[in-house]
């Protein structure tokens, strides 16, 4: 990301909130290249590590966007990468599919970030090893995944599966819901069906009114 700003000729409003010049030309020239040097770093983001790091300050500069991404990716002390790596020996599936992808691809692009290198397939065991504790999905990732004939397999292989088993679950649990309502609904025209809709009266003869039917 650091050469592509270099190549444009925007690194320096990473570094720095104002020209060396105040100039009115200087200063539009400045904003103009701040501007296209937060949208070029943008492109150059996950989805999800834009959500942790735009805000409303860092949308605007480039010096503050870039001071975050430092911060974040670019220390390679052992503090920062140890800490990093518990955080990924720390996780634990607890049975949301949808929150374990999204904290399994952040942590990952974290470890990409500082430089951790391990081999792909350990990792993507290592993600199935937490998955397959849930006994309801351990015979569709085993089946499909541990058990093919793909010997390499990768981290995204695996969060791509667990991905399609949570379309696939949200789906039967959509269908199962609109054939509840479906039989609720039938159940309640039925009912209603079986009411008599009328109101008897009784036409009594004259000085033989019948108290019973009255």
């Amino acid at each position: 990301m650091d050469v592509k700003l270099s190549v444009r000729g925007l690194n320096e409003v990473c570094y720095s909130d104002l020209p060396p010049r105040t100039d009115p030309s200087s200063l539009s020239v400045w904003n103009q290249a701040n501007i296209e040097a937060v949208q070029l770093i943008l492109t150059c983001l996950h989805q999800e590590i834009i959500i942790s790091i735009v805000d409303g300050l860092t949308v605007k500069s480039a010096k503050e966007l870039w001071s975050k991404i430092t911060i974040r990716f670019a220390s390679q002390t052992v503090t920062n990468r140890g800490s990093t790596w518990v955080r990924w020996e720390c996780l634990k599936f607890t049975g949301n599919i949808e929150e374990y992808i999204k904290e399994c691809s952040s942590i990952l692009f974290d470890i990409a970030g500082i430089g951790i290198c391990l081999p792909p397939d350990i990792i993507a065991y290592s993600i199935l090893g937490n998955v397959c504790r849930d006994s309801s999905l351990y015979h569709h990732v085993i089946d499909s995944m541990v058990l093919s004939m793909n010997a390499n397999i990768n981290p995204q292989q695996v969060l791509n599966k667990l991905s399609e088993l949570l379309r696939h679950k949200n789906a039967k649990r959509d269908s199962q819901k609109t054939t509840i309502k479906e039989e609720n609904d039938s159940s309640a025209l039925l009912t209603t069906s079986n009411k008599f809709p009328y109101k008897l009266t009784y036409i009594c003869e004259e000085g033989k009114q019948n108290i019973k039917n009255c």
